[in-house]
């Protein structure tokens, strides 16, 4: 009976340390995104920029024109805002939120399901802009 209980033991604490580690490096990859770092998860293209919120909603908007979006919603408030636009790969969404003084979280989605190669695109014409 104690060698059915120590196997049971040994494999609850095998199974503890395997799935300890796998935690432990999510958490790391989350906390390795910083500011600079570009991510495309669930079709959408996140980036975290060392500049202001204003002037990165000016980018977003300067971008937008640029690219010739016509922009069809500007949903803009104190801490985030939602810019949407029309393009020939469907309509794009672009987010942005005050994360601080000098730090906002920018969000560029194109059609429903996303579209990474054209999400870096427009985000390489963003980039530019951002100061």
């Amino acid at each position: 009976m104690k060698f059915k209980v120590w196997i049971l033991a040994l494999a609850a604490t095998g199974l503890m340390l395997t799935q300890t580690g796998c935690a432990v490096l999510l958490v790391g990859a989350a906390v390795g995104i910083g500011a600079g770092a570009v991510a495309y998860t669930k079709g959408d293209l996140e980036t975290l920029e060392p500049v202001s919120y204003e002037s990165a909603w000016t980018a977003v908007e300067e971008t937008a024109k640029e690219m010739g979006f016509p922009i069809t919603k500007r949903d803009k408030k104190p801490l985030e805002g939602t810019l949407l636009a029309k393009s020939h790969y469907g309509e794009v969404t672009f987010t942005v939120e005050n994360k601080g003084e000098k730090l906002s979280f920018i969000s560029i989605r194109v059609g429903t399901f996303g579209d990474e190669p054209f999400s870096r695109q427009i985000f390489e014409k963003l980039k530019g802009k951002l100061k």
